[in-house]
């Protein structure tokens, strides 16, 4: 069953949903999560030790507002889901509704997320 949480970064909250992959309900049990890192051209890469997962419900590109969580990464995908087909092993673990972008698009280049549930 999907599952509301929340990013807070600052003084901006953003409302997203785990969705039922293995990966997303083991990140579940990581709960309250914090990490930090940086801007770049699609998205907000930061450090994470990846959980448990099957690898079967990892994926080539992504949607934007994807959260993915893979290869020692979290990260939040903002843009670029037009060029993202060429990239490999995305394992979305969450989603951002598209009225909520605008949020994630607006933080500074280093950020500190902290994953709470909603």
């Amino acid at each position: 069953m999907p599952t509301p949480i929340i990013l807070k970064c600052q003084n901006t909250v953003i409302p997203a949903t785990l969705n039922d992959s293995v990966a997303a309900q083991d990140f579940r049990k990581r709960i309250p999560f914090k990490t930090s890192g940086y801007r770049s051209t699609f998205d907000y890469c930061c450090t994470a030790k990846e959980g448990k997962f099957d690898p079967a419900e990892k994926q080539h590109g992504w949607k934007n507002g994807d959260i993915s969580l893979a290869g020692g990464w979290f990260a939040v995908l903002f843009s670029g889901e037009e060029q993202s087909a060429s990239y490999g092993d995305i394992m979305v673990i969450a989603h951002i509704d598209d009225e909520h972008l605008h949020l994630v698009e607006g933080l500074s280049a280093d950020v500190t997320f902290t994953v709470a549930l909603a």
